[in-house]
């Protein structure tokens, strides 16, 4: 093998590793960071914003239509037409308006009201579907319960711009004490739970991830599994044939 030949197959194999690996770190970032969490709290549906009830005979779950008491707390989510028709897309068929919505646990309005994109007239928690949702989570190291009344916020939101998006989560506990958590998209990598509940709950306009939301493309032949698992592996091939062909050289 010639020194030109060398020098090519090198270069050939820095650039398939360099182009790949940042990518391939974020993908694999993403999947450590779901496992943990998944590994450290166990998440339930609290309310049925999917309208499955009827599915499921041994189902059971609260309704927003009547305070939801838990572990001696009481928590009531209002609503109050502004009058707003919020904006429509195509593919909208009902006419939604802009809401405001007010959260009182144990009879007190917890934080400031937030405004969601709802039906005039709600008759299902389905109705909240993508606006609001109640979980329960339990942390399995030192298992605590809590209820998470997740949110996302209507306020500066634009239609298909998903790193406008904003969301509150009010943490109720058995000792009736509240906590509020609020960020953003931009925000979201320094709240690993509060997503996870987000994603959880169907709260985001769009698949999105913890640091980087690489790892939820839409698959194709060519992303992930040609770039960039395939252009690393092709870059790793190459360097282990140049490492053998020095290797055989040294021993001669």
């Amino acid at each position: 093998m010639t020194r030109k030949k060398i020098f090519l197959i090198t270069m050939m194999s820095l650039f398939f590793i360099g182009v790949s690996i940042y990518p391939l770190f974020l993908i694999i970032q993403e999947m450590v960071l779901d496992r943990y969490l998944n590994s450290r709290y166990k998440i339930e549906e609290v309310i049925d914003v999917w309208n499955t009830r009827h599915q499921n005979a041994d189902q059971y779950s609260y309704e927003l239509a009547s305070p939801i008491q838990w572990k001696g707390n009481i928590i009531e989510v209002l609503t109050r037409d502004t009058g707003v028709v919020a904006p429509k897309s195509r593919l909208d068929n009902d006419t939604l308006h802009v809401m405001q919505v007010t959260i009182k646990v144990n009879g007190r309005e917890q934080s400031f009201p937030t405004q969601a994109w709802l039906p005039q007239n709600i008759t299902k928690d389905s109705d909240y579907l993508s606006w609001l949702n109640l979980l329960k989570v339990k942390d399995n190291k030192n298992n605590m319960e809590q209820i998470a009344i997740v949110q996302r916020i209507a306020d500066n939101w634009q239609r298909g711009d998903t790193t406008s998006q904003k969301w509150r989560i009010l943490y109720v506990n058995e000792d009736q004490q509240v906590n509020e958590e609020l960020f953003s998209y931009l925000e979201r990598g320094d709240h690993l739970l509060g997503l996870k509940l987000v994603l959880s709950s169907s709260q985001s306009s769009s698949w999105i991830g913890y640091k980087s939301d690489i790892a939820y493309r839409l698959p194709s032949i060519f992303f992930p599994l040609l770039y960039p698992t395939g252009t690393f592996l092709i870059g790793l091939v190459l360097a282990l044939l140049l490492y053998l062909r020095f290797r055989k050289l040294k021993c001669n």
